[in-house]
């Protein structure tokens, strides 16, 4: 039996787990989730920026110290052991590089369409977490909070239907992390995510991205109808279908690899979700046993977990403002 875990444990290992088994043959992954495999698992280019992004908000919320961090990932490659696969997208490397040319943080990040990506979203959730244990659950209503959830996306990916698919994800993770079911939690994530964003005339045209997700049949939809093309909402329909079609943490990441062999940010997306659904499930650990490299993501949960800054045993309070600087 493995010893149960924190939530960012939880988080980062589920997360690890899912891009690793995206990176596997299907055979393999077949026989994975069967538990009749201990294949090595190497996790990539996602769970590496999640640490990264994991390990600067351990400190507190400082934009350069984000910045510093994912600079350190490209660089010198942090949070990134040796043979694992770390292919780091357009748009990511053109905002580092920008930054190392200007040192402009808030300019730094692309705006165009290209930046509508996918590869945003998987660095973003460890910031999901800290804001709920920061702010609460309500944190769309504190500008603040909202603002530097929009700026450390925007470090590298500025576009604004980025900006709103990282929002729509914040806070329905967000609602899965207050208690409410996989159903409610998506009902009311992005129930609060239009309104906040329909507020906001720079969001507005970005809304339209998201009106199958919020249909009330839309886990009725045969998979092949959500068309992943690279943008950043496609991919969350993929990954709220996979949740809201499943009924345990090995059926999430079954569902979640449903949608193509060559795409790994779904399956790392909903591993992450279901392992901090499902906590009464001990794949997620036990699968976590044959990371390579265990100890570069258990230094950072060990990082996070004594900064208080993850830590969900106490239930936050609400309106609790955080840095913007």
């Amino acid at each position: 039996m493995v010893k149960k875990g924190s939530t960012i444990q939880f988080l980062l290992k589920g997360m690890a787990v899912g891009e690793s088994i995206a990176y596997l043959p299907v055979r393999e992954q077949e026989k994975l989730l069967r538990g009749e495999s201990d294949h090595e698992l190497r996790w990539g280019t996602q769970t590496s920026l999640a640490l990264t992004t994991t390990a600067s908000l351990s400190r507190g919320y400082q934009l350069a110290d984000v910045m510093i961090h994912l600079q350190n990932w490209y660089k010198k490659r942090q949070y990134a052991p040796m043979g694992t696969i770390q292919d780091v997208d357009v748009v990511t490397k053109q905002a580092l590089e920008n930054y190392t040319k200007n040192r402009d943080i808030l300019a730094a990040g692309i705006g165009t369409d290209d930046a509508d990506s996918e590869n945003i979203l998987s660095r973003m959730l460890p910031v999901s977490l800290y804001l709920y244990h920061q702010v609460g659950v309500s944190f769309i209503n504190d500008e603040p909070a909202m603002l530097m959830l929009h700026r450390i996306a925007g470090l590298t990916h500025n576009d604004e239907g980025a900006l709103v698919s990282v929002g729509m994800l914040s806070l329905i993770v967000s609602q899965i992390l207050d208690g409410h079911l996989i159903s409610d939690a998506v009902e009311n994530g992005l129930a609060f995510g239009f309104e906040y964003y329909s507020r906001h005339q720079v969001f507005v045209n970005e809304l339209t991205a998201f009106y199958d997700l919020n249909l009330p049949d839309f886990s009725n939809i045969p998979a092949d109808k959500i068309e992943l093309n690279g943008k950043a909402s496609p991919t969350l329909e993929a990954v709220i279908w996979s949740l809201l079609n499943s009924d345990s943490y090995t059926q999430a990441v079954e569902k979640s690899l449903i949608h193509g062999h060559s795409n790994s940010i779904v399956p790392t997306l909903v591993s992450a979700i279901a392992a901090i659904y499902y906590k009464d499930d001990d794949l997620v650990l036990e699968f976590g046993q044959n990371l390579v490299s265990k100890r570069v993501i258990t230094t950072v949960i060990g990082q996070a977990e004594r900064s208080s800054r993850f830590n969900l045993l106490n239930k936050p309070k609400m309106g609790k403002t955080v840095d913007q600087h």
